[in-house]
């Protein structure tokens, strides 16, 4: 009897570590998002990916993005080369975690967009790239389980791993990460995406970290695509926080206006 006493305390005493676990993962990246992603900005972002004994790859894009009653909107613009000049995607993130994309490409030839899937990730050459990796994790799609402290590089580090809630499986194509948040400031230093396999298959580092207008921003991250053999590099060139952008900017309507 005692034993099975015993046992039932265990079980409980692991139930109650579990919930804590689990609000304070949502705690942590809760205050990430709050002091870096969920704030309007507009960003200029030069990327080049390179594979072994490939060309390397160059794109620049800009990054416009709004927070209106709970629910962030994204619009991302290719700047160059020129063949990509031109080229918008939106996307309307809600604070339930679902997200609606819309890709407006002017050089095709049915100079139409692009929904959902087709609209997730960008492709050019050897690159390819979720919109998820673009805009910071689409966080709300999963729920947060903190799992330990660990030093990263020698930076303390709280370790999260962040599962895809089931209703958005078919909305990802990572349904398991982990997240490595600073101590010191809360941002994200590290985060291991796993594919479908549960394999790794992409890292990303966060490789400078200033800040500007007075908030914490990512300067320069880097992407490892482990499946390819590719690494990533996104650099920072400008970063405007508050800006005076407009509702109308992230409409439809707006796309097909400035896709032709």
């Amino acid at each position: 009897m005692k034993a099975f006493a015993s046992r039932i305390l265990c079980w409980l005493f692991a139930l109650t570590i579990s919930a804590h676990a689990d609000s304070r993962g949502d705690e942590l990246i809760n205050k990430y998002l709050s002091q870096s992603a969920r704030r309007d900005a507009m960003l200029t972002m030069n990327v080049e990916y390179q594979e072994l004994q490939k060309e390397p790859v160059k794109l620049k894009f800009t990054w416009m993005r709004k927070l209106k009653q709970g629910a962030m909107s994204h619009l991302i613009r290719i700047e160059a080369p020129p063949s990509e000049k031109g080229k918008l995607l939106l996307v309307h993130e809600k604070p339930n975690g679902s997200a609606a994309y819309i890709a407006y490409r002017p050089s095709s030839t049915i100079k139409k967009k692009v929904r959902v899937s087709g609209a997730r990730n960008y492709k050019y050459k050897g690159l390819t790239i979720s919109v998820q990796e673009l805009i910071g994790g689409e966080f709300n799609k999963y729920s947060h389980l903190w799992k330990e402290e660990e030093a990263i590089g020698g930076v303390p580090c709280h370790v999260v791993e962040n599962l895809l809630k089931p209703e958005f499986k078919n909305e990802s194509d990572y349904p398991r990460s982990v997240s490595y948040l600073r101590k010191d400031n809360g941002m994200l230093l590290k985060w291991d995406l796993f594919g479908k396999s549960n394999k790794l298959e992409k890292v990303i580092t966060a490789e400078e970290i200033k800040q500007i207008e007075g908030f914490w921003t990512v300067t320069l991250a880097r992407v490892d695509d482990l499946k390819k053999g590719g690494k990533l590099t996104l650099r920072l060139k400008e970063a405007h926080y508050n800006p005076q952008l407009e509702d109308d900017l992230f409409s439809e309507e707006y796309l097909k206006q400035n896709s032709q």
